[in-house]
């Protein structure tokens, strides 16, 4: 099993001695303005849609991006992948409701297609969902809005009573290190809940042999 952390641009979180306690922001709606202005410089190379900025605006004004708005940002983030011409996505949902992308088989597919594949899936996830999957799984997987992702991760597998009471961050790194290396971990790694603050906390995973896979072509 794969697992790769999301590459999601986050604000500095604010100062302080202690850095597991410091914030990303002090709320969703300062997060989404974050993200609004991101999206906003010049250099951004990919705009948010129209609809996924008026998702934005009206989860800043309601303080959080409600589910229905998560699953029309998906929906839209389809529309845009199939209007390219590719099948419909695949998605993966786990038990606390998120989505991932099911793992792609380009089979088949020549170097140049993968390449144009590979660049308009991008385009449409940028467009059409990534602020508002970022901050819905923050809602979910970092409440606290911490921006140390190790320990929004153990305070999530501690809400999920997945793990002993004295699990730490640093039990976790070990965890995370023994699994990468196929040994023996504290916490069961395929796990329902675990899976699900995993991708909760922005990191993403799959294996060859999963049988949910896109076949963008077919």
């Amino acid at each position: 099993m794969a697992v790769d952390q999301q590459d999601t641009k986050q604000p500095t979180g604010s100062a302080g001695s202690d850095t597991s306690k410091a914030k990303i922001a002090n709320s969703i709606p300062d997060y989404i303005d974050f993200l609004l202005d991101l999206d906003a410089k010049p250099d951004t190379k990919y705009p948010m849609s129209d609809a996924q900025k008026t998702i934005l605006k009206r989860s800043r004004k309601s303080g959080s991006v409600s589910k229905p708005d998560y699953e029309l940002a998906w929906s839209n983030y389809k529309q845009c992948v199939t209007s390219y011409g590719y099948t419909t996505p695949v998605l993966r949902q786990f038990s606390n409701g998120l989505y991932m992308i099911a793992m792609r088989d380009t089979t088949g597919m020549s170097d140049q297609q993968r390449k144009k594949f590979n660049e308009d899936e991008n385009k449409c996830y940028n467009t059409e969902v990534i602020a508002v999957t970022g901050v819905y799984q923050m809602q979910i997987g970092n409440p606290g809005m911490l921006s140390d992702g190790d320990q929004a991760m153990v305070d999530c597998l501690h809400k999920a009573g997945i793990v002993p009471k004295n699990y730490d961050k640093e039990a976790y790194k070990k965890d995370l290190d023994a699994h990468a290396k196929n040994q023996p971990t504290t916490v069961d790694f395929s796990n329902a809940e675990m899976q699900s603050c995993w991708v909760a906390n922005g990191a993403s995973f799959g294996d060859v042999n999963d049988t949910d896979q896109w076949k963008p072509l077919g």
